[in-house]
């Protein structure tokens, strides 16, 4: 099953060579902190995937300068209150949160990872809902000239219209790359991603450190460059942001 996942897979870049333009992509790996060799493994991949890591983690901190020692573009992966109730990281937001309360949590995670320019959310599908608290989030986060990438959690997220309200520079998540950790599993979403690249011009996944993901992203990221595909820190992605322009449907939302 492996010769033939990869196989398939250079067949699908094969194929996308010869298209006119030169699509972007953007991979933001998610959950950094809590393991230090899972952790470097995506600092050390072969291309310049963005690293969001979780502020107050064990490992963060560290994490954080060696993937910008490396040259690899770092965001702040904040913990925020979820539908299904799970229990937040320390320094996570809640939707019953005064404005104060917000902002100074904010601030404490952001003092966390200096190495940041921007922020997206861990988990979040009931916060990102909240328009009152989104928007205290956006200015906050335009005071620091940092920005904003909607992990897409939620389909009824308005974090992404409230960000555009205070003039704030943000994305939102294309794909989820492992919510399915399989390799078969993977490789379909992956081609999901090119395939919307091709047609849009650009695109954003996000994965995590799991060692399937690893291991299938240090198989293909050395392949993109000969098939015409540019991976880019996802701030490059920031200039044209557009809304409900998701690929996936709602079973994809997954609290990451």
């Amino acid at each position: 099953m492996g010769l033939r996942l990869w196989a398939l897979t250079l067949l699908m870049l094969a194929g996308l060579a010869s298209a006119e333009g030169q699509p972007r992509i953007a991979i933001i790996i998610d959950d950094l902190g809590y393991s230090s060799r899972h952790g470097q493994a995506i600092v050390d991949l072969p291309a310049a995937v963005t690293c969001a890591v979780i502020p107050f983690s064990p490992h963060g901190q560290r994490l954080a300068r060696r993937a910008s020692q490396a040259g690899k573009e770092v965001i702040v992966h904040m913990p925020m209150a979820a539908k299904q109730h799970e229990k937040l990281d320390r320094g996570g937001l809640t939707a019953d949160m005064s404005e104060q309360e917000l902002l100074t949590q904010v601030r404490k995670s952001l003092s966390q990872l200096p190495e940041a320019r921007g922020l997206n959310n861990h988990m979040g599908s009931e916060l990102t809902e909240q328009r009152q608290a989104m928007g205290w989030l956006m200015k906050e986060l335009k005071a620091h000239q940092l920005f904003f990438v909607d992990s897409r959690t939620s389909g009824r997220s308005v974090a992404q219209r409230q960000a555009m309200q205070v003039g704030l520079a943000n994305a939102g998540r294309d794909i989820f790359l492992d919510n399915d950790r399989s390799l078969v599993r993977i490789n379909e979403q992956f081609n999901k991603l090119i395939k919307l690249a091709r047609q849009r011009g650009h695109a954003i996944a996000i994965g995590h450190p799991y060692p399937e993901t690893v291991h299938y992203l240090q198989q293909v990221l050395p392949l993109l460059k000969q098939a015409g595909i540019r991976v880019v820190p996802v701030s490059e992605l920031l200039s044209t942001p557009v809304m409900n322009t998701a690929s996936t449907q709602a079973s994809d939302h997954g609290e990451t």
